[in-house]
Parts: C-alpha cells; sequence; structure tokens
C-alpha cells in the first residue's frame, strides 16, 4: 500500500512538471507572436492552483488553433462556434503543417484527459470543444490545399494529404475515445462516434449545416485504423443493448472481411475482441438469449482468435478466456458446468504461459454455487490455490474467492452443521495469514447469516461475538469490515429465530444507535428497523407490544416505515400468548391499522400478507361473532384484488384463516352464532376453490369445525360431512392428520375408509 501511495506521489509531480514545462513553452511562444490573447472562459473549474495552470496553458493554447473568433464567454459557444476565420491558412506561429497537427493533438489529448479527471468522467463541453478544434484543423488543410493547388499538382496535393494521415487518425481517434469514455453514454455519444467513423471512410466531416454540402467532403478518405474501430466498439459494448451489440458484431466483422488487396488492411485486434467478449458475457438480455451469446464468444474464441492468431497478430490473453468463460456462467445451465471445464483445460495446456486470474474461477464457483454444486465450488478452489503454490502467481485467490469458498462451506448438507459453521468462523479468523488480505464486510456477513438461519442454540450468541470483532477492527481503523444494514439484520433475525427476551434485541440495537453516534456506520435504515420491530414481536415476553407500538410510531414520524412494517405491525396484534400472563390477539387494532393502510395516502397499500394476518388476528381473538368479521376482511381482500391490487390475490392461508375463525366460534352461548359460523364455514369452503386448491390443513378444519358446531344428530352433519370427504379423496389430501380429524368427526366414515384403504 505504502508503494502505491508513493507511485502515484511521484505520478503527480511529474505530471505537474510536465504541465509547468508546456506552459512555459507557450509562454514563450506568445511572448514571440503578435497573436491576441484569448478570453477563454475557465468558469467551470476548480480554483486549485494545479488546475488554474492546466486551465491556463489549456486557453491559450486553443487559442492558437481557434483564432481570434473564438470567444467562449457565450456558453453557447462549444456547439455554435464557427470555425472559419479571416486567417484561414496555417497560423504563422507554426512552421510546418505537422508542427500544428502536433500541437493540436497535444491540446485534445489535455482537454479529454484533464477533464477526465473529475468524477463524472468526460465533460460534455470538453468532448465538443475537442470536436471544435479537429474541425478548424481540417479546415486549415482544406484551406491550404485550395490555395496552393494547382491543376497539375492534384495528384501531389493528394499525396501531401495522405502524409498527414498517421496524425489526421490520431487526432479522429481522441474524438472517438473521449466520447466511448464517458461516464455516461447514450445516444448522443453513439451519433458522434458512428459521425466520425463515417469521416474516416467517406471523408465526410461533421461540418454545421450552414455550410455547402460540397466544402463537407473536403479532403480525401484517409480511412480508420484498428483504434478507430475499436472505440466505436466501446461505445456500443456500454450500451448494454442487444441492438449495439449486434451493431459491434457487425463492424468487427467489417473489419474481418477487409479485402487483402488494399493498402491498409485492417485487423481485430486482441483488444478489440475482448470488448466483443465482455459485451456478450455483460449483456442485459432474457435468460433465453444467454445461451446464444455464449456461443458466439465461443465461436469467436476458437475462430477468430486461436485459429486466426498467427495471421491477425490476435492472440488470446487471459481476459479473452475469462470472458468466455463469464459469458457461459451467465447461463446458468448444467452445460456450461461441462462448457467452462473445457475451456479452462485447453487454456491451462495449450496456453501455458496464460494464468487463469481469480475473476476466471470466481465465475466458475458463482456458477456452482448457483447450481448447488456446494463440493464442485470448494474443488474449484483448492484448484486455484494449488496452481498457486506451484508457480503460477496469476491465480492467487482474491477476497471475493475467499467469500465464496465462505458460502459453499456454510451450504454444505452432507456435513455436521455446527462443524461447517465453526469451519467458516476459523477461516475469517486466519484469513489474513492464510491468503494475506483483511476479511471484509461481506465475508462477515456470509458467516453471520449462516448462524443466524442455523437456529442452533449458539446461533446468537455467535453472531454478536462476530458483530463484537467487527466493530473492534473499525475502531482500529479497518473500515473493510465496517458493519452494514445487511449485519444488523442478520443479528436481530438470529434473535427473532431464537425467541429470546426482547432486551437482548434492544441492547443490540441500542448498539447500533452508538456505532452510530460514534460515527463508525451509517444511520439504521429501514431494514434495520423492521428487523428489530420483529424481533421485539417474536420475543416470549408478553409485555412487549407497547414497546413495539412506540418503535413503530417513532418510524411512522421519522417517514420509516414501509410495508415490512405494517404487516410486522400487524403481526404484532395477531399474536396470542397462553400462559398465567397470556393474552389473545387484538383484532380491533389491528383491523384499524388495516383500514389506514387502505384510505390513507402516503401510507403503503396491504398485500396478501397483510390481509391475511388480520383474518388470522380474528380468528385468534375472543370477540363476538368473529367467522362473520374473519370472511368480510377476505371479501375486503378478493375486491382490493379485483380492483387491480395483485399483491393482494386471495391465497390458501387466508380461507384457511377464515376456516380457522368459524372452528373456534363453538365457546358461544348462543346458538343462531355457532349456525352463522356453520354457513361461513360451508360458503368459504366453496368459494376456495374459484382462487385456489384446498390442502391438508384445510379440510382438518373443516372437520373440526363440524364436530364442533353441529351436534351430531343434526341432519345435515352425516350428509356434509361425508360429501366433504369425498371431496378431500379426490384432492388426494387425506393425510394421517385428516384421518385423525375425521375419527375424532365421525367414527363410522373414518372406519369405512380405513377398510377401503387395507383392501386396496
Amino acid at each position: 500500500m505504502e508503494s502505491t501511495v508513493i507511485s502515484r506521489s511521484k505520478r503527480k509531480r511529474n505530471r505537474k512538471k510536465r504541465n509547468q514545462r508546456q506552459l512555459r513553452k507557450e509562454q514563450q511562444l506568445q511572448q514571440s507572436s503578435s497573436f491576441p490573447s484569448s478570453s477563454y472562459s475557465k468558469s467551470h473549474y476548480n480554483s486549485s492552483n494545479e488546475r488554474e495552470d492546466v486551465d491556463e496553458w489549456l486557453i491559450r493554447s486553443t487559442a492558437l488553433i481557434l483564432g481570434d473568433n473564438y470567444n467562449t464567454d457565450d456558453e453557447t459557444q462549444p456547439e455554435e462556434c464557427s470555425i472559419t476565420s479571416e486567417s484561414s491558412g496555417l497560423p504563422s506561429q507554426f512552421g510546418s503543417m505537422q508542427e500544428y497537427l502536433s500541437h493540436a493533438r497535444s491540446v485534445m489529448k489535455a482537454w479529454t484527459h484533464w477533464n477526465s479527471r473529475n468524477t463524472l468522467g468526460y465533460r460534455r463541453d470538453a468532448r465538443l470543444t475537442v470536436e471544435i478544434i479537429l474541425k478548424r484543423v481540417l479546415y486549415v488543410i482544406s484551406h491550404e490545399e485550395e490555395t496552393t493547388a494547382t491543376d497539375d499538382d492534384d495528384a501531389a496535393a493528394a499525396a501531401e494529404i495522405l502524409e498527414l494521415r498517421p496524425a489526421l487518425v490520431s487526432l479522429v481517434n481522441i474524438i472517438i475515445d473521449a466520447w466511448a469514455n464517458g461516464n455516461k453514454i447514450n445516444d448522443e455519444a453513439i451519433e458522434h462516434v458512428e459521425g466520425w467513423l463515417h469521416f474516416l471512410k467517406t471523408g465526410e466531416t461533421m461540418m454545421n449545416e450552414k455550410q455547402d454540402e460540397e466544402k463537407k467532403k473536403s479532403l480525401v478518405v484517409i480511412g480508420p485504423d484498428e483504434e478507430s474501430y475499436r472505440g466505436v466498439v466501446k461505445a456500443y459494448i456500454r450500451m448494454h443493448k442487444r441492438e449495439y451489440l449486434e451493431k459491434a458484431l457487425q463492424l468487427l466483422e467489417e473489419m474481418s472481411s477487409t479485402s487483402d488487396n488494399q493498402n491498409n488492411i485492417i485487423y481485430p485486434s486482441t483488444l478489440t475482441y475482448n470488448l466483443i467478449l465482455y459485451g456478450l458475457a455483460n449483456a442485459h438480455q432474457p435468460n433465453n438469449l444467454k445461451k446464444n451469446n455464449a456461443v458466439i464468444a465461443e465461436n469467436l474464441l476458437q475462430k477468430k482468435m486461436i485459429l486466426s492468431s498467427q495471421k491477425e497478430d490476435c492472440l488470446p490473453d487471459s481476459n479473452s478466456f475469462r470472458q468466455v468463460i463469464s459469458a457461459w456462467t451467465k447461463t446458468g445451465s448444467h452445460e456450461a458446468i461441462k462448457k467452462t471445464d473445457e475451456i479452462l483445460n485447453q487454456m491451462l495446456n495449450d496456453f501455458p504461459d496464460i494464468d487463469p486470474d481469480a475473476s476466471t474461477f470466481n465465475a466458475i464457483m458463482t456458477l456452482n454455487l448457483r447450481l448447488d454444486m456446494v463440493e464442485d465450488a470448494i474443488s474449484t478452489f483448492n484448484k486455484m490455490v494449488a496452481m498457486h503454490e506451484s508457480g503460477r502467481i496469476g491465480t492467487q485467490p482474491d477476497i471475493y474467492s475467499v467469500n465464496l469458498l465462505l458460502k459453499a462451506i456454510t451450504r454444505r448438507r452432507q456435513h455436521n452443521q455446527r462443524q461447517n459453521l465453526n469451519e467458516a468462523d476459523e477461516l475469517v479468523k486466519t484469513m489474513e495469514y492464510t491468503y494475506h488480505f483483511h476479511p471484509d464486510v461481506q465475508s462477515f456477513n456470509i458467516v453471520i447469516d449462516a448462524w443466524s438461519k442455523s437456529k442452533l442454540p449458539e446461533a446468537v450468541s455467535r453472531a454478536e461475538h462476530l458483530l463484537d470483532v467487527m466493530e473492534r477492527r473499525c475502531r482500529n481503523d479497518c473500515l473493510a469490515a465496517k458493519p452494514d444494514s445487511y449485519t444488523f439484520t442478520s443479528v436481530l433475525d438470529s434473535i427473532a429465530r431464537s425467541q429470546h427476551n426482547f432486551q437482548r434485541a434492544e441492547k443490540v440495537f441500542h448498539r447500533i444507535e452508538q456505532l452510530y453516534e460514534d460515527g463508525i456506520v451509517e444511520r439504521p435504515t429501514i431494514p434495520v428497523y423492521n428487523a428489530y420491530l420483529n424481533a421485539l414481536v417474536s420475543s416470549k415476553d408478553w409485555d412487549v407490544l407497547e414497546r413495539v407500538e412506540s418503535i413503530f410510531a417513532k418510524m411512522i414520524t421519522e417517514r420509516n416505515a414501509n410495508l415490512r412494517s405494517y404487516n410486522t405491525m400487524l403481526k404484532a396484534y395477531s399474536q396470542f400468548r397462553s400462559g398465567k400472563n397470556g393474552y389473545f390477539s387484538r383484532p380491533l387494532k389491528a383491523e384499524e391499522l388495516l383500514i389506514q393502510m387502505e384510505e390513507h395516502s402516503g401510507i403503503p397499500y396491504p398485500d396478501g400478507y397483510s390481509y391475511t394476518t388480520v383474518i388470522n388476528c380474528f380468528a385468534r381473538s375472543i370477540v363476538d361473532r368473529k367467522a362473520k368479521k374473519a370472511r368480510r376482511i377476505l371479501d375486503k381482500m378478493i375486491q382490493s384484488y379485483l380492483a387491480g391490487n395483485t399483491a393482494a390475490k386471495p391465497n390458501i392461508y387466508a380461507f384457511n384463516g377464515v376456516l380457522s375463525a368459524s372452528a373456534h366460534t363453538h365457546h358461544t352461548r348462543f346458538p343462531e352464532e355457532r349456525l352463522e359460523a356453520f354457513t361461513i364455514l360451508v360458503s368459504t369452503f366453496l368459494l376456495l376453490r374459484e382462487w385456489t386448491e384446498p390442502n391438508d390443513s384445510t379440510y382438518i378444519l373443516f372437520f373440526r369445525a363440524c364436530e364442533r358446531l353441529l351436534p351430531k344428530g343434526h341432519r345435515l352433519y352425516e350428509q356434509v360431512v361425508e360429501t366433504v370427504v369425498y371431496s378431500c379423496v379426490r384432492d388426494d389430501q387425506m393425510s394421517e392428520n385428516v384421518m385423525r380429524a375425521l375419527h375424532n368427526t365421525s367414527p363410522d366414515l373414518a372406519k369405512q375408509f380405513e377398510k377401503i384403504d387395507d383392501s386396496i
């Protein structure tokens, strides 16, 4: 790290010295000439001394090329500037056209490179200024040709232009490269790179529309070189669209099909091929088209690069193989496993001087994990380590490789879960000594999340211990391990799954707030608040509801509540606690909150979970006529879905919740309420088939409700039960639990079906 800092500092000093030398040279040139000073504006730039020095040099150097009629006080100047002037020939400050072109190249490079050092990438006005400089150069060349040419020396003039071809192509390539490397590539950039490539092919310059059509084609065709095509290909690839990827492939074919009888044969270089391969591997396309891209990428590697490398000097490098392997891994298919192995083995056997880098192995490991081939991912990592130990330096694992190994270890199935997690813990602890880099936040998050989902007794304490390690590292200025939102969410989720008392969740959350106050971590996000709410709701304490309501109210006040927050609050109201200090659910509060979600703007609209939770809240309550009230919520859910709320589609859990509310109405003293509950039971069961299919819980609840709501001598009892039993058999839901419920409801009917099963 220290050598890197020294190297950067040295480069900065050298760059400043070069700029100062160039500035002194231009000052001398200005003093020896009568060229007027420029009023070129520098209002866009920073006030640092270094930037001011370079800006001053750019002002004077640009003025030398554009002339005294170039006034940039007008903000529209870069786009509307006229490139013509009264003095149209070669400026007197330059002894030859070559010197003039060399100076123009330096200025154009300075504009693009200097303005690319800010975080916004290439500035649009800088690119337009560079274009104006080139247009002025082309105008000067064409004017010189017109003033010096006669009828007898047209051929000599054309020959002189051709001598300038390398310099002119270099100038155009600067512009193409500037547009292709902009921070945001868009249709404007594509239009410009295509226009300048067209100029190189045809000689038609991108002049203003005011100029004559004849002047647009004032030079002989100078022709593009490989770098010109590469810049346009890069612009196409950076668009990340299928149509531009196809254009890049067409451009590659145009380069490859250049006739051998031409003087300037253009073969794609390795860099150009790698750009195409990168585009094929990273194109934003549906999954069904990714295999086609992988096939094209492999064909380019095998047929265009490897077979043609002796003639075209486009021998593949490590990046070439990596992009093809990446293209196959993006397909996510089992065929990709075979293909990546073949390409990797070809690389190792046929190109021993090329080392596959960590990114190549990482792509293969990612595919293995995606296909749940955990042991293959571990084997790939071990292969990478073995190659590095054998002397192939380029195969050294990086932090992402080790993180993939951590994922593989925590996902092992044929080993003891506790042993796997202990192994992952040990790897995080020894990573610095084994692989020579510190574990980052992703490393810790993988292991904390694995402990959180393990449901082992020590899961919470181990997750909290890893959080302790991360905090100590941060306080010792190791910011790579700074806990993030995912870290805190995983720790709180581990507490929720273990059902510890709410004080443990509060302790972790107060710790998060303290870390934020100390400036170590970012402000707790909405997912962290939601995980905290869920941990409180999931605790085994009976007096936690007031704390949950307090936190939820704070989230609403601070506008930090989303749909998950509201659903967690609904979950809190639907909780049922048994025992000495137990309580029933609070359906009235839950329904009130649901109504707020439905009617108030600015509040998340309820989804299927919201409605289902309120239905279950009524089922677990002791309110009167809860079957009717639960059915009312189900009807609202159906209406919401039919009105366009696709997230509220009725599901089996909502219907089973209404059946459960009917089954638990038997404690009422009023026979008419039990009859009402039975009617709702039957109508809901019939409605269910219009939306979904019943499961075994549906039939268990139905039989239990019949047993509780109807007297066994009732005329409807046996008829209804027998009809539902046949429906259960037809739906293949006659499980052991259903048969047990049927025994309690109608023993005789259950014995009949047992005899039928025995005979079968």
